[in-house]
Protein backbone atom coordinates (compact mmCIF):
# COMPACT_ATOMS: atom_id res chain seq x y z
CA UNK A 1 0.00 0.00 0.00
CA UNK A 2 1.19 3.47 -0.80
CA UNK A 3 2.58 4.97 2.43
CA UNK A 4 0.72 8.20 1.76
CA UNK A 5 -2.62 6.42 1.52
CA UNK A 6 -1.89 4.44 4.66
CA UNK A 7 -0.95 7.68 6.51
CA UNK A 8 -4.16 9.32 5.32
CA UNK A 9 -6.24 6.38 6.62
CA UNK A 10 -4.52 6.60 9.98
CA UNK A 11 -5.28 10.37 10.19
CA UNK A 12 -8.93 9.75 9.33
CA UNK A 13 -9.25 7.04 11.99
CA UNK A 14 -7.60 9.27 14.58
CA UNK A 15 -9.96 12.14 13.68
CA UNK A 16 -12.96 9.84 14.09
CA UNK A 17 -11.62 8.69 17.44
CA UNK A 18 -11.17 12.26 18.64
CA UNK A 19 -14.73 13.11 17.58
CA UNK A 20 -16.10 10.09 19.44
CA UNK A 21 -14.07 11.08 22.48
CA UNK A 22 -15.40 14.63 22.38
CA UNK A 23 -18.98 13.37 22.09
CA UNK A 24 -18.42 10.99 24.97
CA UNK A 25 -16.87 13.70 27.15
CA UNK A 26 -19.70 16.08 26.30
CA UNK A 27 -22.28 13.45 27.26
CA UNK A 28 -20.48 12.71 30.51
CA UNK A 29 -20.28 16.45 31.28
CA UNK A 30 -24.00 16.99 30.64
CA UNK A 31 -24.95 14.02 32.76
CA UNK A 32 -22.60 15.14 35.53
CA UNK A 33 -24.03 18.67 35.48
CA UNK A 34 -27.60 17.34 35.54
CA UNK A 35 -26.89 14.98 38.41
CA UNK A 36 -24.92 17.64 40.25
CA UNK A 37 -27.69 20.20 39.68
CA UNK A 38 -30.30 17.78 40.95
CA UNK A 39 -28.44 17.03 44.15
CA UNK A 40 -27.55 20.71 44.56
CA UNK A 41 -31.22 21.65 44.25
CA UNK A 42 -31.97 19.19 47.02
CA UNK A 43 -29.29 20.60 49.26
CA UNK A 44 -29.96 23.06 52.08
CA UNK A 45 -28.43 25.84 49.95
CA UNK A 46 -31.64 26.02 47.90
CA UNK A 47 -34.23 25.31 50.56
CA UNK A 48 -37.08 27.60 51.63
CA UNK A 49 -35.72 29.54 54.58
CA UNK A 50 -38.35 32.28 54.92
CA UNK A 51 -41.96 32.90 53.84
CA UNK A 52 -43.08 36.54 53.61
CA UNK A 53 -46.73 37.63 53.25
CA UNK A 54 -47.34 41.13 51.85
CA UNK A 55 -50.59 43.07 51.47
CA UNK A 56 -52.40 41.70 54.53
CA UNK A 57 -51.69 41.39 58.23
CA UNK A 58 -53.01 39.78 61.39
CA UNK A 59 -55.41 36.85 61.17
CA UNK A 60 -55.75 37.06 57.39
CA UNK A 61 -51.98 36.93 56.93
CA UNK A 62 -51.86 33.87 59.18
CA UNK A 63 -54.64 32.25 57.13
CA UNK A 64 -52.80 33.01 53.90
CA UNK A 65 -49.64 31.43 55.30
CA UNK A 66 -51.53 28.34 56.42
CA UNK A 67 -53.42 28.01 53.14
CA UNK A 68 -50.20 28.29 51.13
CA UNK A 69 -48.99 25.02 52.68
CA UNK A 70 -45.39 26.02 51.98
CA UNK A 71 -43.00 24.41 54.41
CA UNK A 72 -39.57 25.61 55.37
CA UNK A 73 -36.66 23.43 54.25
CA UNK A 74 -38.62 22.45 51.13
CA UNK A 75 -36.46 22.67 47.96
CA UNK A 76 -37.19 25.91 46.10
CA UNK A 77 -37.52 24.09 42.77
CA UNK A 78 -40.36 22.03 44.20
CA UNK A 79 -42.41 25.12 45.11
CA UNK A 80 -45.43 25.18 42.75
CA UNK A 81 -46.32 28.88 42.50
CA UNK A 82 -49.51 28.31 40.53
CA UNK A 83 -50.87 25.73 42.97
CA UNK A 84 -50.04 28.00 45.92
CA UNK A 85 -51.85 30.96 44.31
CA UNK A 86 -54.93 28.84 43.61
CA UNK A 87 -55.08 27.61 47.20
CA UNK A 88 -54.72 31.10 48.67
CA UNK A 89 -57.35 32.55 46.32
CA UNK A 90 -59.84 30.09 47.79
CA UNK A 91 -59.88 32.36 50.86
CA UNK A 92 -63.02 34.54 50.42
CA UNK A 93 -61.28 37.83 51.19
CA UNK A 94 -58.37 37.22 48.81
CA UNK A 95 -58.76 38.60 45.30
CA UNK A 96 -55.33 37.72 43.94
CA UNK A 97 -52.17 36.04 45.20
CA UNK A 98 -48.82 36.21 43.43
CA UNK A 99 -45.82 34.10 44.42
CA UNK A 100 -42.16 34.96 43.86
CA UNK A 101 -39.00 33.05 44.80
CA UNK A 102 -35.50 34.29 45.51
CA UNK A 103 -32.47 32.01 45.45
CA UNK A 104 -31.65 33.38 48.87
CA UNK A 105 -34.37 31.06 50.15
CA UNK A 106 -37.29 33.51 50.48
CA UNK A 107 -40.83 32.87 49.21
CA UNK A 108 -42.83 36.10 48.94
CA UNK A 109 -46.65 35.95 48.77
CA UNK A 110 -48.20 39.23 47.57
CA UNK A 111 -51.93 39.41 48.27
CA UNK A 112 -54.64 41.82 47.15
CA UNK A 113 -57.97 41.74 48.96
CA UNK A 114 -61.66 42.23 48.19
CA UNK A 115 -63.78 45.09 49.54
CA UNK A 116 -67.33 44.63 50.89
CA UNK A 117 -69.88 46.72 48.98
CA UNK A 118 -73.35 45.29 49.67
CA UNK A 119 -75.36 42.95 51.87
CA UNK A 120 -78.20 40.47 51.33
CA UNK A 121 -80.65 39.43 54.02
CA UNK A 122 -81.29 35.73 54.61
CA UNK A 123 -82.56 33.50 57.41
CA UNK A 124 -79.18 33.53 59.17
CA UNK A 125 -78.59 37.29 59.07
CA UNK A 126 -76.65 39.15 56.39
CA UNK A 127 -74.40 37.92 53.59
CA UNK A 128 -71.65 40.46 52.84
CA UNK A 129 -70.43 40.49 49.22
CA UNK A 130 -67.79 42.28 47.17
CA UNK A 131 -68.45 43.99 43.82
CA UNK A 132 -68.03 40.69 41.94
CA UNK A 133 -70.64 39.00 44.13
CA UNK A 134 -68.34 36.81 46.21
CA UNK A 135 -69.59 36.11 49.73
CA UNK A 136 -66.94 37.47 52.11
CA UNK A 137 -68.55 36.98 55.50
CA UNK A 138 -71.78 36.52 57.42
CA UNK A 139 -73.08 38.97 60.01
CA UNK A 140 -76.00 38.93 62.43
CA UNK A 141 -76.56 42.67 62.00
CA UNK A 142 -76.17 44.88 58.94
CA UNK A 143 -72.84 46.79 58.92
CA UNK A 144 -73.64 50.50 58.98
CA UNK A 145 -71.51 51.33 55.93
CA UNK A 146 -73.17 48.83 53.56
CA UNK A 147 -76.28 49.21 51.43
CA UNK A 148 -78.75 46.28 51.66
CA UNK A 149 -80.10 44.78 48.45
CA UNK A 150 -83.71 43.59 48.55
CA UNK A 151 -83.29 40.40 46.53
CA UNK A 152 -83.23 36.77 47.65
CA UNK A 153 -80.00 34.86 46.98
CA UNK A 154 -80.45 31.96 49.41
CA UNK A 155 -78.01 30.58 51.96
CA UNK A 156 -74.64 30.75 50.26
CA UNK A 157 -71.41 29.61 51.90
CA UNK A 158 -68.36 31.79 52.37
CA UNK A 159 -66.45 32.09 49.11
CA UNK A 160 -69.46 31.26 46.94
CA UNK A 161 -70.82 33.66 44.33
CA UNK A 162 -74.12 35.51 44.21
CA UNK A 163 -76.41 34.66 41.27
CA UNK A 164 -75.71 36.43 37.99
CA UNK A 165 -79.04 38.27 38.02
CA UNK A 166 -78.12 40.34 41.10
CA UNK A 167 -74.66 41.38 39.88
CA UNK A 168 -75.98 44.65 38.32
CA UNK A 169 -77.47 45.60 41.71
CA UNK A 170 -74.16 44.86 43.42
CA UNK A 171 -72.29 46.99 40.89
CA UNK A 172 -74.64 49.88 41.59
CA UNK A 173 -74.08 49.47 45.34
CA UNK A 174 -70.32 49.41 44.80
CA UNK A 175 -70.37 52.59 42.71
CA UNK A 176 -72.53 54.76 44.97
CA UNK A 177 -70.51 57.64 46.37
CA UNK A 178 -70.11 58.22 50.11
CA UNK A 179 -72.49 61.19 49.94
CA UNK A 180 -75.21 59.19 48.20
CA UNK A 181 -74.79 56.12 50.41
CA UNK A 182 -76.06 58.11 53.38
CA UNK A 183 -79.33 58.78 51.54
CA UNK A 184 -80.04 55.24 50.31
CA UNK A 185 -81.91 52.80 52.55
CA UNK A 186 -81.82 49.87 50.10
CA UNK A 187 -81.61 48.82 46.47
CA UNK A 188 -84.08 46.63 44.62
CA UNK A 189 -85.24 45.66 41.16
CA UNK A 190 -84.04 43.47 38.32
CA UNK A 191 -84.28 44.93 34.84
CA UNK A 192 -85.31 48.29 36.32
CA UNK A 193 -83.29 49.19 39.40
CA UNK A 194 -84.61 51.45 42.15
CA UNK A 195 -82.70 53.09 44.99
CA UNK A 196 -84.98 53.66 47.98
CA UNK A 197 -84.40 56.82 50.01
CA UNK A 198 -84.54 57.13 53.78
CA UNK A 199 -86.99 60.00 53.33
CA UNK A 200 -89.54 57.71 51.69
CA UNK A 201 -88.90 58.55 48.05
CA UNK A 202 -86.82 56.64 45.54
CA UNK A 203 -84.42 57.02 42.65
CA UNK A 204 -85.51 55.48 39.36
CA UNK A 205 -82.18 54.12 38.14
CA UNK A 206 -83.21 52.04 35.15
CA UNK A 207 -80.74 49.42 34.00
CA UNK A 208 -77.09 49.09 35.00
CA UNK A 209 -75.67 51.18 32.15
CA UNK A 210 -73.79 54.44 32.88
CA UNK A 211 -73.87 53.80 36.62
CA UNK A 212 -71.45 56.60 37.46
CA UNK A 213 -73.38 59.17 35.42
CA UNK A 214 -76.65 58.23 37.12
CA UNK A 215 -75.07 58.36 40.58
CA UNK A 216 -73.69 61.86 39.91
CA UNK A 217 -77.07 63.07 38.63
CA UNK A 218 -78.91 61.69 41.67
CA UNK A 219 -76.37 63.06 44.15
CA UNK A 220 -76.54 66.51 42.54
CA UNK A 221 -80.33 66.72 42.87
CA UNK A 222 -80.40 65.31 46.40
CA UNK A 223 -77.91 67.93 47.55
CA UNK A 224 -80.24 70.70 46.43
CA UNK A 225 -83.72 69.60 47.54
CA UNK A 226 -85.70 68.72 50.64
CA UNK A 227 -85.87 64.94 50.49
CA UNK A 228 -89.04 64.75 52.55
CA UNK A 229 -91.05 66.09 49.60
CA UNK A 230 -89.43 63.90 46.94
CA UNK A 231 -91.60 61.23 45.36
CA UNK A 232 -88.86 60.04 43.06
CA UNK A 233 -85.85 61.22 41.11
CA UNK A 234 -85.65 59.84 37.60
CA UNK A 235 -82.05 59.43 36.40
CA UNK A 236 -82.69 56.84 33.72
CA UNK A 237 -81.47 59.50 31.32
CA UNK A 238 -78.66 60.93 33.48
CA UNK A 239 -78.05 63.98 31.31
CA UNK A 240 -81.69 64.99 31.83
CA UNK A 241 -82.64 63.98 35.38
CA UNK A 242 -86.13 64.82 36.60
CA UNK A 243 -87.24 65.57 40.15
CA UNK A 244 -90.77 64.23 40.61
CA UNK A 245 -93.19 65.22 43.36
CA UNK A 246 -96.12 63.44 41.65
CA UNK A 247 -96.29 60.20 39.61
CA UNK A 248 -97.36 62.07 36.48
CA UNK A 249 -94.01 63.84 36.10
CA UNK A 250 -92.07 60.67 35.23
CA UNK A 251 -91.14 59.68 31.67
CA UNK A 252 -90.23 56.42 29.93
CA UNK A 253 -86.70 55.07 30.13
CA UNK A 254 -84.63 56.03 27.06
Amino acid sequence: MDPRIQSRRIDVMRAKGRRRLRVLLLGVTIISLAVGGYFLSKSSLFDVDEIVVEGVAGELAAEVLQQSKVQKDKPLLEVDSSAISNRIEEIPWVKQARISRSWGGTITIRVSTRDPVAAFKNSEGWLIVDIEGRVLQKEKTLPYFLVPIEEEIGSLSLGEWAPEQVIPLIKVAGTISTELTGDISSIKGKDQIELLLFGGGKILFGDSTDIEGKVVAAATILSQVDQSSVLHIDVRAPLSPVLCRAPSCSYPST
